[in-house]
């Protein structure tokens, strides 16, 4: 009898082709994973969204928008633009309006439902001056603490540190 070589076989060399083809693009995908992850990030910026319904917290969103943020509706998803008029905002936490940022917030209603304060009526516009103090016209206070609504000198805010990932989808 002959001996048979015990090399490689053709269908020994089709089994190892076979399974390198995962291998490869296993290979492959952890590339350009690797890849993707060296290049920076391009996050769009978290929406600021306010609701003027009454029912949702509007504290943080109606702070951000005071302070000069741009913000959507949530109920249309349309830009709130630099005047709100006829909304009724539900907070939980204190709105500050930082002058000179070019706001305006008319024939409004502010309901903090844990303190039973409620702010109501004409107008807070910031104007454009970020030197010169809110000007408050025909506003009612109910419920609320004595000096509320009384403009005062706030410290300059430090400048914005930025994380550019805080923003960003994880997972």
């Amino acid at each position: 009898m002959a001996d048979v070589d015990p090399g490689l076989r053709r269908d020994d060399k089709d089994l190892r082709r076979g399974r390198s083809l995962p291998a490869l693009a296993i290979a492959a995908v952890l590339c350009s994973i690797s890849a993707r992850a060296a290049e920076p990030q391009h996050c769009v910026r978290a929406e600021i969204v306010l609701w003027g319904d009454d029912r949702h917290d509007d504290s943080a969103a109606l702070n951000a928008w005071f302070g000069g943020a741009d913000a959507i509706w949530a109920e249309s998803g349309e830009p709130v633009g630099p005047a709100i008029a006829g909304h009724s905002f539900r907070l939980s936490a204190a709105v500050f309006v930082p002058g000179g940022t070019g706001r305006r917030l008319e024939a409004f209603r502010m309901l903090w439902p844990e303190s039973g304060e409620i702010v109501s009526g004409g107008s807070i516009e910031s104007g454009s001056d970020p030197d010169k103090a809110p000007i408050v016209s025909g506003v009612d206070i109910i419920g609320g603490d004595p000096g509320e609504g009384v403009p005062f000198e706030a410290p300059d805010p430090d400048p914005a540190q930025r994380n550019p990932t805080a923003s960003c989808a994880t997972s």
